[in-house]
C-alpha cells in the first residue's frame, strides 16, 4: 500500500514539473538583400490667383548597396500549467535578437500571462500584436522584401503594451476575439490613448475568413484611426491556395485609405513552394491622391521540417501629392514619386 501511495505521489510531481516545464523556442533568419529605387520630387508654386509662378524638380537615388538582414529572428520561454482540472494558468516571454548586428537586442515582442479554461475561453494580459494579425489570410511575403513582409496598409498589428485580449473557444472552426489597451498615461503607452478591436474568424482548412474592426490611434501619423478589415482565403486544389484582403482605415479625414491585397501559393512536386502578392493602397494614411502598390514574386524551398530557404523578388512604387495653402492666398503641390525593385535571398531555421 505505502509503495502503491509513493508511486501515486511520484507520479503526480513528475505531471506537476512537466507542465511547469517551459517551451524555449525561436528562429534565426538572415537573408541577403539588394534593394533600390529613385524619389523623384516636383514642386509648383501658385499665386492667389492660381496662376503658375514656378516649378522645381529634384531626385534622389537610393543606396544601392546589398545588405544582410535579420527578419524577426527571436528567442522565447512559453507554457502552461493545470490550476483546476478546467483551468491553465498561461505565460510567453518572447525577444527579439538581431543575428547580423550587435545594437537593440532581446527587444520586447508578446509576452504575456493569462488564463485559459474549456468551457469559457483564453483571456491574455501584457504586450500583444492586435487582433487584426489573426484576420491576414493574404499575405505570403516573407524576409527582406522590398515594402516589408507584410500587407502594405498603414495601420496593421502593432505590438501594444498594457493590453488584454480575449478569445473564445473554438466551436467547429469558428472563435470569437477581442482586445483593450490601456492608457495610462505614462511612457509605456503605446497608442497615446486607450484602444479596442473586435474580431471573428471561421477556419476549415480549405476555406479560412475573418473580420476585424479595430478603434486606436496611429502614432507615426498622429492620429485617431479606425480600421475594418475583412480576410479570407482558398485551396482551389491541393495545391493552389488564393487569398485576399480588403482593409478601409478612417484617418478622421475627408479620404479614407482603402488597402488591397491578392495572393496566390503553389505547392510543386519538390520541395519548392512558388508564391506571388500584389497590394494596392489608395488614399494611403488618409491623405487624398496618395498611392503605394507593389508586386512580389518568390519561392521557398523546404530542406527540412526546421529549414527553409527563400529567395523573392518585388517592385514597388509610391506616388504622394500634398497641396499646401499659405494666408496670402499662394500655395505650394508637393508631388512625390518612387519607383523601385528589390531582390533577396536567405535562409531561416526555427527550433
Amino acid at each position: 500500500m505505502k509503495k502503491l501511495l509513493l508511486a501515486t505521489a511520484v507520479a503526480a510531481l513528475s505531471v506537476s514539473a512537466a507542465n511547469a516545464a517551459p517551451t524555449v523556442y525561436g528562429k534565426a533568419f538572415l537573408t541577403l538583400d539588394l534593394n533600390t529605387g529613385d524619389t523623384d520630387t516636383k514642386i509648383t508654386n501658385y499665386a492667389a490667383d492660381g496662376s503658375v509662378t514656378g516649378t522645381s524638380n529634384s531626385s534622389v537615388d537610393a543606396d544601392d548597396r546589398s545588405q544582410l538582414n535579420s527578419n524577426s529572428s527571436r528567442i522565447g520561454l512559453k507554457g502552461s500549467e493545470a490550476l483546476t482540472a478546467n483551468t491553465d494558468i498561461l505565460y510567453q516571454l518572447e525577444y527579439g535578437i538581431d543575428v547580423d548586428a550587435d545594437g537593440d537586442q532581446f527587444y520586447s515582442r508578446d509576452t504575456y500571462l493569462g488564463l485559459e479554461n474549456a468551457e469559457y475561453g483564453t483571456v491574455v494580459a501584457g504586450r500583444l500584436t492586435a487582433i487584426d494579425d489573426y484576420v491576414n489570410y493574404a499575405n505570403v511575403t516573407q524576409g527582406g522584401v522590398l515594402g516589408g513582409d507584410n500587407v502594405l496598409a498603414s495601420f496593421d498589428a502593432p505590438r501594444i503594451n498594457n493590453s488584454f485580449a480575449y478569445f473564445t473557444p473554438e466551436n467547429n472552426g469558428l472563435q470569437f476575439m477581442a482586445m483593450y489597451a490601456m492608457d495610462e498615461n505614462n511612457s509605456t503607452d503605446t497608442l497615446d490613448r486607450d484602444g479596442f478591436g473586435l474580431g471573428a474568424k471561421y477556419e476549415t482548412g480549405p476555406m479560412n475568413v475573418g473580420a476585424s474592426y479595430i478603434q486606436a490611434r496611429d502614432v507615426k501619423a498622429a492620429r485617431d484611426v479606425k480600421a475594418a478589415r475583412v480576410s479570407g482565403n482558398y485551396a482551389i486544389s491541393p495545391a493552389v491556395t488564393l487569398g485576399a484582403l480588403y482593409q478601409n482605415t478612417d484617418y478622421d479625414t475627408d479620404d479614407n485609405e482603402n488597402a488591397i491585397t491578392i495572393s496566390g501559393e503553389m505547392a510543386t512536386a519538390t520541395p519548392w513552394t512558388a508564391y506571388a502578392q500584389g497590394d494596392f493602397v489608395n488614399n494611403y494614411a488618409g491623405f487624398e491622391d496618395s498611392e503605394a502598390y507593389r508586386a512580389v514574386v518568390g519561392g521557398k524551398y523546404a530542406f527540412n521540417a526546421a529549414t527553409t530557404g527563400h529567395i523573392y523578388g518585388a517592385y514597388a512604387g509610391a506616388e504622394d501629392e500634398t497641396l499646401t495653402t499659405y494666408v496670402d492666398g499662394t500655395s505650394d503641390r508637393e508631388e512625390v514619386d518612387f519607383d523601385g525593385f528589390g531582390i533577396g535571398a536567405g535562409i531561416e531555421y526555427k527550433f
